[in-house]
């Protein structure tokens, strides 16, 4: 982005209740059920910065505004109603809600139906599949290296990689006790996908999740008449968890490797980064009792282990959510998010492992960073 724009939103619900005669208090009925209606606190969705551009957006009552980053005014809207008019135009799906866009440059963004990605013309009204069919059919899955026609997505639990229209299935052991390329470790400590490009999209990190020593758990699928039982996987506490594995696929010679992560089958392999120049992974591993975490380093090429950078302890538990961050136009530096001083901080390394010093430190938390400038000298952040 050529203009890095910094959102300072501060958003302040003030009650205030007089103990006065006649005075009404919220009932526990009121408090639960009306929290995210009549009782909910205003707020506005999705505000974002439009690339390439002094202008940012926000959602607001299902209408979308972008407006002016100097002064805020609003430049234009576009209502859910004018997006549904021209979906119909375009016989497609409709949206029942306006939640966020994905914007492309200042004159296009995606949005979201049930079962595709398009694109938006804003000029033309007009939309067009972001990505090809096939990977539509998984779309909760889509993984895209920034810029280009390639991507990663999931079927059947099988990882299939598309380079500019050309499909190859990564793997072919998908089942109901073999996940591939999906989230593990049940959604905890920062995981929220299965598949990691590396910088210059030459090559696919994926999960492997083996859950056949994992017992079923039943749920009931009310949306079925009548409803009917669905078993999942569910590792109770106490009992034998799934196996995770990660490996590495090639995407020029289409070849794969198994990163040698060694220890128990029951640990959790978390934060998946890559070194800038490709040549390392980088893994969280925890152990089950979560109260010691490793950042590891392995070969990205033949799966070897190759050091630990450092390790972190406590006593009651470790959650680190946040994958190590390289330094713009600096690979010889990383920063890691860490509670290790009771707050959530940042900590400047050295790509060897070796601690620099600690960058911010108070009784607040980092909530989370929001890219560097295009030097690399400065770090936006929430806090």
């Amino acid at each position: 982005m050529k203009n890095s724009i910094a959102f300072y939103l501060v958003f302040a619900l003030s009650l205030n209740i007089a103990a006065q005669s006649g005075t009404k208090l919220l009932t526990i009925q009121d408090a639960v059920l009306k929290g995210r209606s009549s009782l909910a606190p205003k707020r506005l969705q999705n505000v974002t910065c439009i690339p390439e551009s002094k202008k940012f957006s926000y959602i607001d009552n299902n209408q979308l505004y972008v407006c002016q980053a100097t002064d805020g005014k609003i430049i234009y809207t576009i209502s859910l109603r004018e997006l549904n008019l021209n979906l119909i135009r375009s016989a497609l799906d409709t949206l029942s809600n306006l939640s966020s866009v994905d914007w492309k440059n200042e004159h296009s963004f995606s949005i979201q139906t049930k079962k595709v990605k398009y694109d938006y013309a804003i000029d033309k009204k007009t939309f067009t599949p972001s990505i090809k069919k096939e990977i539509n059919a998984a779309l909760e899955d889509v993984d895209q290296v920034d810029g280009s026609d390639i991507f990663a997505y999931v079927k059947d639990n099988n990882v299939y990689v598309s380079v500019n229209g050309n499909v190859d299935q990564v793997t072919k052991d998908g089942s109901y006790e073999i996940v591939n390329g999906k989230s593990v470790h049940r959604d905890e400590f920062g995981i929220h996908k299965g598949t990691y490009w590396s910088p210059k999209g030459n090559y696919l990190a994926y999960y492997r999740m083996d859950q056949v020593d994992v017992t079923d758990y039943p749920i009931i699928d009310w949306t079925a008449y009548p409803a009917k039982n669905v078993n999942i996987k569910y590792p109770m506490a106490g009992n034998k968890s799934h196996y995770v594995t990660l490996n590495i696929y090639d995407v020029k010679s289409k070849s794969m490797v198994v990163i040698k992560s060694e220890g128990p089958r029951e640990q959790y392999l978390t934060n998946i980064a890559w070194s800038p120049d490709e040549s390392k992974v980088y893994i969280a591993v925890v152990n089950r009792e979560q109260n010691v975490c490793q950042l590891n380093e392995y070969n990205a090429r033949t799966g070897v282990y190759i050091k630990t950078l450092f390790e972190e302890k406590d006593e009651k538990y470790i959650e680190p959510q946040h994958a190590m961050l390289f330094v713009k136009n600096n690979p010889k530096q990383f920063i890691w998010q860490s509670r290790r001083d009771g707050y959530n901080h940042f900590y400047l390394y050295n790509s060897d492992g070796s601690l620099v010093k600690q960058l911010t430190k108070g009784n607040w938390e980092v909530k989370a960073e929001n890219g560097f400038d295009e030097k690399g000298e400065n770090l936006f952040f929430h806090a």
